[in-house]
């Protein structure tokens, strides 16, 4: 038995992508936040198990973030 997705109006619709757009913002945000500390942690010599441990990143994504974090932090340096 399959259940058709109810169709919103046109206020509810509105009202739910309001709140969508404001939890996707809040949340890059915090995980921008985040991948800065985790390259941060890194540049001061924390282990990749330490971070895995304390963030929802395994050591590899970890690894691949401090990466790409302090290649733009470089990058924005030279261009300055």
């Amino acid at each position: 038995m399959t259940t058709k997705t109810p169709k919103p109006s046109e206020t509810d619709l509105r009202s739910w992508t309001k709140k969508l757009d404001r939890a996707t913002a809040a949340h890059e945000k915090t995980r921008d936040a985040l991948d800065s500390l985790v390259a941060d942690a890194r540049t001061a010599g924390i282990s990749l198990t330490v971070i895995s441990d304390h963030t929802p990143y395994s050591r590899e994504w970890a690894r691949r973030i401090a990466a790409r974090v302090l290649a733009e932090r470089d990058q924005t340096t030279e261009s300055s």
